[in-house]
């Protein structure tokens, strides 16, 4: 059997991004690879994501971590930690092109 590689673009729009905001809370907590992949791929296209994407994110992390739940092990956590710190940069470059 002969497998066709197809390289196809995806959209990125605001229900992509909704998918993504999912996709992060599913991987909260989790102890698995999904999220090193998760975080792994939002780096990838943060610069891409709307501001009102990037702050979900960023309040849905404060959610989770205000509400005492586990990060998973501590590679996990410290990939979250990671994560979290691009998050908020990415946010305040946002912010202050908006001021320009």
């Amino acid at each position: 059997m002969k497998t066709e590689v197809v390289n196809k673009t995806i959209e990125l729009n605001k229900d992509l991004e909704l998918m993504l905001s999912c996709a992060m809370r599913y991987a909260m907590g989790r102890r698995t690879y999904i999220v090193g992949t998760f975080c792994d791929y939002v780096k990838s296209i943060m610069q891409d994501l709307s501001l009102i994407t990037l702050e979900r994110m960023d309040q849905d992390f404060d959610d989770f971590a205000k509400s005492g739940n586990s990060w998973g092990d501590e590679c996990d956590r410290e990939t979250w930690m990671r994560f979290k710190m691009e998050l908020d940069e990415m946010i305040k470059k946002r912010k202050e092109q908006n001021d320009r």
